[in-house]
């Protein structure tokens, strides 16, 4: 892959982890925090558990995200965000999810010497994996899908788009910036004269 597209795309990797990061992190709060309320914790050991909960379930939404985005990148290549039904995409989400979650715990387990951890002990987590990454994955989708009706876009250059909108806003500010040095530069006739562009830098014309 040329450089020129290998970082946009890790961008956009790294936006959809972060996106799936911050809405497991809130689910998984959310749920541990009423679940700790349901065993009669008190509030604030409650609230505190499962923010802590919450914490790593969002790390583990965002590695399961990057594999998402892995598997829409193969999957939906070339397709029209108009001709996918979010509700397959939340499904095809719960799937990926659901089965990489468990999947990573029992590597993870392996590498580090703890051997296999018995599946039924992994039957929480595939659930909730399997519905937080259905929800995530049916919501981004809703919300491009929307976006989408005034700027149609394939997933491909949607993806693209959401790597190259960081460099680009980098770029716009870049240009911005120099215009505005260009369009100060002293005046023959008023060589003193504070430009209104720069005025709230306390610049002088006469001294760029």
């Amino acid at each position: 892959m040329p450089n020129e597209n290998r970082f946009p795309r890790l961008r956009a990797t790294f936006r959809n982890s972060l996106v799936w990061g911050v809405a497991w992190g809130s689910f998984g709060t959310a749920v541990a925090s009423v679940m700790r309320l349901i065993d009669k914790i008190p509030f604030g050991h409650a609230l505190l558990d499962g923010l802590g909960m919450g914490i790593r379930i969002g790390f583990m939404g965002g590695i399961a995200g990057a594999a998402f985005f892995a598997f829409i990148s193969v999957a939906y290549r070339g397709k029209r965000l108009s001709e996918i039904s979010w509700l397959r995409f939340g499904l095809g989400g719960a799937i990926v999810a659901g089965l990489f979650v468990p999947g990573f715990l029992q590597t993870m387990s392996l590498l580090t010497g703890g051997g296999l951890v018995p599946w039924h002990l992994l039957s929480d987590d595939f659930v909730l994996s399997a519905v937080f990454g259905g929800i995530t994955a049916a919501g981004t989708m809703i919300l491009a899908q929307r976006d989408e009706a005034a700027h149609p876009v394939t997933v491909e250059q949607l993806l693209d788009r959401m790597g190259a909108r960081i460099a680009w806003r980098g770029r716009s500010n870049w240009i911005s910036e120099s215009r505005t040095l260009t369009n100060c530069r002293p005046s023959v006739t008023q060589p003193r004269v504070r430009c209104h562009r720069c005025r709230d830098r306390r610049r002088r014309v006469g001294g760029l």
